[in-house]
């Protein structure tokens, strides 16, 4: 495993804690705009989604983007046994 897969299974844990985090965030900044008024209390809604949004659309392209190279690389190698061109010789 090189350093740099190492690097990033080491910071994995970070990740869903960060999240947390933001939506936490979130959801007080919402209670605190709600307190002023509906229009406030919407536009705090707004902001937060994309805040939150934003980072879990990413982390979902990332794992799509994964699943599908994995895909793409299972789909290139052949099965061995009598598919492959003269493999029982």
């Amino acid at each position: 495993m090189s350093t740099q897969q190492r690097a990033r299974l080491a910071l994995l844990p970070l990740l869903p804690i960060g999240l947390i985090v933001l939506v936490v965030l979130g959801f007080f900044a919402i209670g605190e705009a709600v307190g002023h008024g509906a229009g406030p209390a919407w536009l705090m809604v707004v902001v937060v989604a994309f805040l939150v949004g934003m980072p879990l659309l990413v982390l979902g392209l990332a794992v799509a983007g994964a699943v599908q190279r994995h895909d793409l690389i299972r789909a290139f190698v052949p099965h061995s046994g009598e598919t492959i061109p003269g493999a029982g010789q």
